[in-house]
């Protein structure tokens, strides 16, 4: 019960004025935390079954999904910006410019858009989306170092990140975006363009007397840094570009390897049949 009215108490208190993570309940790893997340995911999953078995619904949940996030981003950004210690926006880490950002700019079109443009937004979603998703669901380092999982911030993580990988679920499962059908080799980067798109504000900023690192693109991230310890921030940006375009299309690579063996197939067939006919024609056995 104390920890519990520990929690509701400080449910809206900035970082700046909390105990050390080891002494609030449901932070990182946690059992709290831990009971929290199965029963977060045991809902989504659910959620997203039921859904994707009601194709009438998925459009207008995409919809309200779309328009939770967006003032939930404004709520989340104006919190930060005024309950710590330091008022102000901080245009350092205060910019949606991050990889899982472009879900909240790529949904209008995932919702509404027509042919690749739909395409490009719902492959962002089930890529890159996914994978972020997935990374930022199961390991929330970015809030539950600070915060309990009870808490505000983390419930801006998991509802924003617990979106995303609905989202991707009922899209594949309801079969409104699939990783088949490419046939030529760019269907496979279209995925790719949301991000590579982002990337052209962010760099701006980042290489701009700000210092920034959204979308991780300067190395600035521990976890970055860690795996490109001896890169420059020059070197850290091209090598992200390269991953922010390949993996995505890495998604759709068995689709168009198997229609191109398909194609080269058909291809022999039709060459092979007409020989033979005029084998037959000419009297040749």
């Amino acid at each position: 019960m104390k920890d519990f009215n520990f929690l509701m108490n400080n449910f809206f208190t900035h970082k700046d004025y909390l105990p050390p993570a080891d002494q609030i309940p449901g932070t990182l790893f946690t059992p709290l935390h831990f009971v929290f997340e199965a029963i977060v995911l045991l809902f989504l999953i659910s959620s997203a079954v039921y859904v994707s078995k009601r194709k009438h619904l998925i459009k207008p949940v995409f919809t309200g999904i779309l328009f939770t996030l967006l003032a939930l981003e404004v709520a989340i950004v104006t919190w930060d910006s005024v309950a710590g210690k330091t008022i102000g926006f901080d245009l350092t880490t205060n910019l949606s410019l991050y990889p899982c950002s472009i879900f909240m700019y790529v949904m209008p079109f995932a919702i509404w858009g027509k042919g690749n443009v739909k395409k490009a937004a719902c492959g962002y979603v089930c890529t890159l989306g996914l994978l972020g998703a997935l990374i930022n669901f199961i390991y929330p380092i970015a809030r539950l170092m600070d915060y309990s999982c009870i808490s505000f911030a983390a419930f801006h993580t998991f509802i924003y990140h617990g979106c995303m990988l609905f989202t991707c679920l009922v899209m594949l499962m309801s079969g409104y975006h699939r990783f088949t059908g490419v046939t030529r080799w760019w269907q496979m980067f279209l995925a790719s363009l949301p991000g590579l798109l982002m990337s052209i504000p962010a760099n701006i900023i980042n290489y701009s007397p700000i210092q920034a690192d959204y979308m991780y693109f300067t190395g600035q991230h521990f976890i970055v840094a860690n795996i490109f310890k001896n890169s420059s921030p020059i070197q850290i940006t091209c090598i992200l570009y390269v991953l922010y375009l390949v993996v995505p299309a890495c998604f759709y690579l068995p689709s168009w390897i198997g229609n191109k063996v398909k194609a080269s197939r058909e291809e022999r067939v039709t060459y092979t049949v007409p020989m033979q006919d005029m084998a037959i024609g000419s009297g040749e056995v």
